[in-house]
């Protein structure tokens, strides 16, 4: 069941023997359902600033991720069965190009294959998040299928930076947000989605840049970007112990098809191009960053 959030937070007394911390940020907090394993979350995280993040704190909260991601196993072996074969099937698509000889995959089977077991990881461990908004469990479905190949293609891209695979990578992109919404949307879906899209694209700039195609400017401004993106996403959920404004991670959204095709102009051998599209849409991207802070600072004033 949901756990009802009015001012106050979910969260009773401490797992380490304290009183839970943190009231304020949660008062903050619009009235809303929280999922029970949102609120498990929550409580977890506020746990862990409890003790400042003491290497003692960070064992403990991962230690207890560890045995709720077994538990959700445990309540979901559908889910957990279907996870694997899915995994399995990235996996297979690394080996048998690479034993084929075929490049990149030949050549970067063991980066290609360690990068799938980090996602694998962390797709084990965020099961419990394959629910929706309201804690309703779902499987796996088309959306979150795009969005693994899209990570998948990371260190493809990375690699190997052809139109193909930018394209390839790009498309996953705009198709799984649509995907997932003439379904029943995932958290798993909302929340990790911008991560996904950050891998991918940080691996075509990389790649793009390591082959002299994209300038250095454009590259180094569009990967500052998405860095200074996902340092707040990681600031906010563990310095806070709430999930990032989707006001502001989204308020580039506009600009994504520009940098896209920036980046598969770049590919096809349009250095110029590429970097004039990425550039000009990294600087709107910034504005459209500033407009939405500034508006939020209106709001909240």
């Amino acid at each position: 069941m949901p756990a009802q959030i009015h001012g106050e937070p979910v969260l009773g007394e401490a797992a380490y023997g304290r009183p839970a911390q943190g009231r304020e940020t949660l008062r903050r907090a619009p009235c809303r359902s929280l999922t029970e394993g949102e609120a498990w979350t929550m409580e977890q995280l506020e746990l862990l600033r409890h003790v400042r993040f003491s290497p003692a704190g960070v064992v403990r909260f991962l230690s207890a991720s560890r045995r709720r991601a077994g538990e959700v196993r445990g309540r979901r072996p559908a889910l957990r069965r279907q996870s694997r074969s899915w995994l399995a099937v990235g996996a297979a698509a690394w080996v048998l190009p690479a034993g084929a000889g075929a490049q990149p995959f030949r050549r970067h089977a063991p980066a290609g294959l360690a990068w799938w077991a980090l996602v694998a990881l962390m797709l084990d461990w965020h099961l419990g998040m394959v629910e929706t908004e309201d804690g309703s469990p779902r499987p796996l479905g088309a959306a979150d299928a795009l969005t693994l190949a899209r990570v998948w293609l990371a260190p493809v891209a990375l690699a190997c930076p052809t139109p193909l695979v930018c394209a390839a990578g790009f498309a996953t992109d705009a198709l799984d947000g649509p995907v997932a919404r003439a379904g029943e949307p995932t958290r798993a879906g909302r929340d990790l989605e911008g991560l996904a899209d950050a891998c991918f694209a940080g691996g075509v700039l990389m790649g793009l840049r390591r082959s002299e195609r994209l300038g250095r400017t454009a590259s180094g401004a569009e990967l500052l970007r998405l860095t200074f993106g996902f340092s707040y996403s990681v600031a906010v959920y563990f310095g806070r112990a709430r999930p990032p404004d989707r006001h502001l991670t989204q308020a580039a959204r506009l600009t994504t098809p520009m940098r896209a095709g920036g980046l598969i102009a770049a590919a096809a051998g349009r250095p110029r191009l590429g970097t004039a599209l990425v550039g000009i849409g990294c600087a709107w991207s910034a504005a459209l960053l500033g407009a939405a802070l500034q508006d939020g600072a209106s709001r909240t004033a």
